[in-house]
């Protein structure tokens, strides 16, 4: 089954050098959107960035704008990358309930908790894909920073001798081995998405619920 093109995903257009064009550009801009987006359902949300200081971008901002709303594309105008960043993220992130961050996910070491939100931003971004492209660059992100993770969970465990250090690692080593499967999935454009996101949302509320809480326990009575 190749991977269907479902929920929501984000891009960000930054305008670099002029904003100015010409009636006839924007009306065939315009209608190029119309024919390329036709799926409420899968169409992107849109950032549109316009340095103030750009040409024609005061003048002709709204009216990109306007295109790509008239073209049934969720967008919206920022001055800077940073902001435009932030709210496709948020969007996104609608999208990905099942495993949004939450603080009752907290384990009560800083380190461990800043990472664990950020292997909730990047298994959103699996989720949220809707290529096989685009599902293959966010789950190699996601294995990156996992396998980071994990190590720095391990050290700490090796540092302070943690007593139940066996049982933690053996998870941690079934959860690479099953990113790996699911890798291998993405690369043939068969993985059902609906399967990566149980795997994804039962590993974080599951882990991080029991044993990721016992080792943050431990940590704060040393």
């Amino acid at each position: 089954m190749r991977l269907a093109k479902q929920g929501k995903w984000g891009q960000i257009l930054t305008v670099q050098h002029s904003a100015l064009a010409t009636p006839a550009a924007l009306e065939e801009l315009g209608a190029y959107l119309k024919s390329r987006y036709v799926d409420p359902q899968t169409n992107p949300v849109t950032a549109l960035v316009f340095a103030p200081d750009l040409e024609g971008a005061e003048l002709l901002a709204p009216k990109f704008l306007k295109l790509y709303q008239d073209a049934g594309i969720e967008s919206c105008v920022f001055a800077e990358h940073s902001a435009a960043l932030d709210w496709v993220e948020s969007c996104i992130s609608q999208f990905s309930a099942r495993i949004e961050w939450s603080d009752s996910y907290k384990v009560g070491d800083p380190a461990i908790d800043e990472q664990h939100q950020e292997l909730f931003k990047r298994a959103a971004y699996v989720i949220a894909a809707t290529s096989p492209e685009g599902q293959a660059l966010c789950a190699m992100r996601l294995y990156q920073y996992m396998r980071v993770h994990l190590s720095h969970e391990e050290e700490i465990m090796r540092a302070l001798q943690y007593p139940d250090i066996d049982t933690h690692v053996q998870q941690h080593q079934e959860l690479i081995s099953r990113l790996n499967e699911i890798s291998v999935k993405i690369a043939n454009e068969n993985l059902v998405k609906a399967d990566l996101e149980e795997f994804i949302a039962h590993w974080f509320l599951t882990h991080i619920g029991t044993q990721d809480v016992k080792l943050g326990q431990y940590i704060r009575s040393q």
